[in-house]
């Protein structure tokens, strides 16, 4: 049977009104978390034709992972939760392109890439939510946002700075609680929460049916959904944007450069030169790195690993203690160094500070 008589596998899907299969194709969605709702949604997109699929997630599969995901099997256990789900989606949708970062969402996803694409945020942690939120926030990319919760969950958009957002409708002791788990009614200090592919599967279903009807160009009405299961509500809520949020402050244009995360540091030091018009002009990345430090005791130097943040860690000829320190300035990295070896991700848009303490962003290729 040749392309051109072979049965049409969206052939049903096309029939559904402002339904774009075309447009679908053409399409980049990014998933932030790899995990339960992460693995649903991968699936929902890939199988409705989603050319593209970023999946984000720096984990390994768990046994209490299988009864949530779909795309994950028992000899998947201690695996990238990334490498796995990319299998399964290959045998699911051959013809969807997927990309594995085996980072966190930082280092994993750019901020060009996400402006360039709809981010489905399948985070367990108010921490995870806030640092994404943040993320597109700052590049002005559309953000669908969901957590569970035991019998239910919520959905929410940010389609631009006029949005209130997630950080919007928490209270200042909320967003400086880096360990609070989803969802405003867990425990303190509780770690994991109860969950099943039941909310799993229904908060997945309203991120992917939001997520497209973004991408078709007819984003809902709505931009928070809650879903409860007991008593089989499911409706808008309405926040008000909070003034004093600081999510709602988008960066300026950034200029192109033709420097990728596979580039060296010098190739961006000087595209950097070349559109500041400063010698000096000074690029920084988001996310802290390690850098080389050399034991006291022995004098070997100890290469962090990419992403590696403070701490002691065990001298790899002694075994005594080598303190790591950190730096986010690219500028004083070996000229050598590529990108992507201090943590930068592709698309990434990099700030430059100038001499005079005024700053200008770049937006690193693909």
């Amino acid at each position: 049977m040749t392309a051109r008589t072979a049965p049409d596998r969206y052939a049903r899907q096309r029939l559904v009104p402002q339904w774009d299969q075309d447009r679908l194709a053409a399409a980049t969605v990014v998933i932030c978390g790899a995990g339960a709702l992460g693995n649903e949604a991968a699936k929902n997109l890939a199988l409705a034709g989603v050319g593209r699929l970023v999946l984000c997630d720096p984990d390994v599969v768990a046994a209490s992972n299988l009864s949530r995901c779909v795309l994950f099997g028992p000899e998947d256990v201690g695996r990238p939760k990334v490498a796995a789900a990319a299998a399964a989606l290959a045998r699911l949708a051959p013809g969807v392109e997927v990309e594995q970062r085996p980072a966190d969402l930082v280092r994993g996803a750019g901020l060009g890439e996400l402006a360039g694409a709809v981010t489905l945020g399948c985070l367990d942690s108010r921490q995870g939510r806030l640092q994404l939120l943040g993320r597109c926030a700052l590049a002005e990319a559309p953000l669908v946002d969901g957590g569970t919760s035991p019998w239910g969950g919520e959905v929410r958009i940010r389609l631009s700075a006029a949005d209130a957002c997630y950080a919007c409708a928490l209270t200042a002791r909320q967003r400086a609680d880096p360990d609070a788990r989803i969802g405003c009614d867990a425990p303190r200090g509780e770690r994991a929460r109860p969950a099943s592919i039941v909310s799993t599967s229904i908060v997945a279903g309203w991120l992917t049916q939001a997520a497209l009807r973004i991408l078709f160009g007819v984003p809902p009405a709505w931009r928070f959904l809650e879903i409860d299961g007991l008593t089989g509500g499911t409706a808008p809520v309405r926040v008000s944007r909070d003034p004093d949020c600081l999510h709602h402050r988008p960066l300026g244009r950034a200029q192109p450069i033709p420097v990728s995360a596979r580039s060296t540091v010098a190739d961006l030091v000087a595209a950097c030169t070349a559109v500041t018009g400063e010698p000096d002009a000074e690029p920084q990345s988001w996310a802290p790195f390690a850098i080389p430090t050399r034991c006291r005791r022995c004098g070997t130097e100890r290469i962090p690993d990419a992403g590696q943040g403070p701490g002691s860690v065990a001298c790899p000829a002694c075994g005594g203690p080598v303190r790591l320190r950190v730096s986010q300035d690219l500028r004083g990295r070996p000229p050598r160094t590529r990108l992507a070896e201090l943590g930068v991700p592709a698309e990434e848009i990099v700030t430059v500070r100038s001499p005079k303490g005024s700053f200008t962003w770049v937006r690193l290729a693909r």
